[in-house]
């Protein structure tokens, strides 16, 4: 996934819905109502941080074997997603 990408596309969509019910008669202001949206002054850039490594605790599977998530988190979407990771360390 591409994170730049993706929040083009997302402020693209934004840009044509807020466009979709601008209607300015007065041709002046509406010229500047489109260059404040074409030059993306309305949304943010994008925020870029860097998040601090946390201490690694135990696994998907640890919990499971002991009791503390029910076993068919062993199957489950979000159970492989995370079996994943823990896999990973």
């Amino acid at each position: 996934m591409d994170a730049f990408r993706l929040r083009e596309e997302i402020v693209n969509q934004y840009k044509s819905y807020v466009k979709s019910f601008i209607n300015i008669r007065d041709q002046r202001i509406d010229n500047e109502v489109n260059r404040t949206v074409e030059r993306d002054l309305l949304w943010p850039d994008p925020l870029i941080q860097i998040n601090p490594k946390f201490q690694t605790g135990e696994s998907i599977t640890e919990f499971i074997d002991q009791g503390i998530l029910e076993p068919e988190h062993r199957t489950s979407r979000i159970g492989q997603f995370f079996l994943c990771f823990s896999e990973w360390r």
